[in-house]
């Protein structure tokens, strides 16, 4: 009686087996597809971003080849300059144009998808909105990574080489850049500076006028004028100066071929005022905002810069997430057209919030950190919002 008893026993066993086995072979299978969708989702959003942003690089190369191809207007000007010149002015519009390239990338991408039903096949094996973002999302990792070394490594030797080219500098950082009609003011202690131009790198400074004032700004006790400062062996020295020392009584005025300089300014900070707020790195924001900071000059153009320098390379990531529910919520519902048109729509909209609130903090409406945050906060919101209807 036990031997059939036991032989049912096994059967059962061998049976549960096979339904493990088969349950594993099973999963093995949802495993590899679901490895290979992510290769899939990678490459293409990859490969599409990229041919995205070389069009409009191409594009942008050629418009500046037009616009520029008169030349400044003095000194010698040959195709071979204008081209060396747009060129070096390439990784400055890639650094702009990497979110948006993003943002069309990932709508072409998914548009194809949706086109031929791989993104219905998807959601039917129960991928998430997501779970789709997943792969993109890595490629909007490698853009902001892009972004950052452009940033750092590459622009802020590429545009000082294009301006000096421009100016027909014989060597990039070469010649003084004028601060223009206004000057460059810079206060430190009980000194309030102006500088006419910046030259060699910063350690050469021209038409200086610089007032000691009392305590509190209330009053001037002297105002001393230099056609030059130079920076030797750390230290700073003023040559060709008058020194107009002003009493209740009189002005008395001293006049020396050259005197000695006591200020912390550092060439490199100075160097960083020659060129727009984009040629600097990230570090040396940070130090002309926290210098800027201490005195009595509030600049937020270079704390605005600053923190745009640190939150715009993620802009492509909220592109990202803008773009997958846009066209996951109805996946045949208009054309590849339609949907880039609406990226160009986003990405402009996008632009133009990012230059409206900078303006208003440069003139002190709003804080730099707000004027960079706000617009990529409104457009994640948008993100969290078409995530949560789709």
């Amino acid at each position: 009686m036990g031997a059939p008893a036991d032989f049912g026993g096994g059967h059962v066993h061998l049976s549960q087996a096979q339904s493990r086995s088969a349950d594993f072979t099973r999963l093995a299978g949802v495993a590899r597809v679901m490895k290979r969708a992510d290769r899939l989702l990678f490459r293409g959003m990859l490969l599409y971003s990229s041919l995205v942003l070389i069009m409009l690089l191409a594009l942008v190369y050629i418009a500046q080849l037009v616009a520029k191809s008169s030349g400044p207007g003095h000194g010698v000007w040959s195709m071979t300059r204008l081209l060396s010149y747009t060129a070096l002015q390439l990784p400055d519009v890639a650094y702009d144009l990497i979110p948006l390239a993003l943002l069309l990338g990932a709508l072409v991408w998914m548009s194809i998808l949706s086109g031929h039903s791989e993104v219905i096949a998807l959601r039917m094996l129960g991928w998430s909105v997501w779970r789709l973002e997943q792969p993109l999302l890595l490629v909007g990792v490698l853009g902001a990574g892009l972004m950052f070394a452009l940033g750092e490594w590459v622009i802020p030797v590429t545009s000082p080489a294009a301006e000096a080219m421009w100016a027909n500098a014989d060597e990039p950082g070469a010649g003084f850049h004028n601060m223009g009609t206004q000057g460059l003011w810079l206060r430190y202690g009980a000194q309030i500076i102006q500088i006419g131009a910046v030259g060699d790198g910063g350690k050469i400074l021209q038409n200086l006028h610089i007032a000691w004032v009392h305590q509190g700004m209330v009053g001037v006790d002297a105002m001393t004028t230099a056609s030059a400062a130079a920076f030797k062996a750390g230290h700073w020295s003023l040559r060709n100066v008058q020194i107009f020392a002003i009493t209740p009584d009189q002005i008395r005025v001293t006049r020396v071929a050259e005197m000695p300089w006591s200020v912390p300014l550092l060439p490199d900070t100075l160097r960083s005022f020659a060129h727009p707020t984009r040629t600097m790195t990230l570090l040396t924001l940070w130090q002309s905002y926290r210098d800027l900071q201490s005195g009595a000059l509030n600049m937020n153009r270079v704390a605005l810069a600053f923190w745009r320098r640190v939150s715009y390379p993620w802009v492509g990531l909220v592109m990202i997430l803008l773009a997958v529910p846009f066209v996951t919520r109805n996946p045949r519902g208009g054309g590849l057209a339609a949907r880039i048109m609406a990226g160009l729509v986003l990405g402009l909209g996008f632009h133009f919030l990012t230059e409206m609130s900078g303006y208003i903090s440069v003139s002190g409406g709003i804080p730099p950190l707000a004027a960079t945050v706000l617009p990529i906060a409104f457009f994640a919101a948008v993100a969290g919002l078409l995530h949560r209807f789709t």
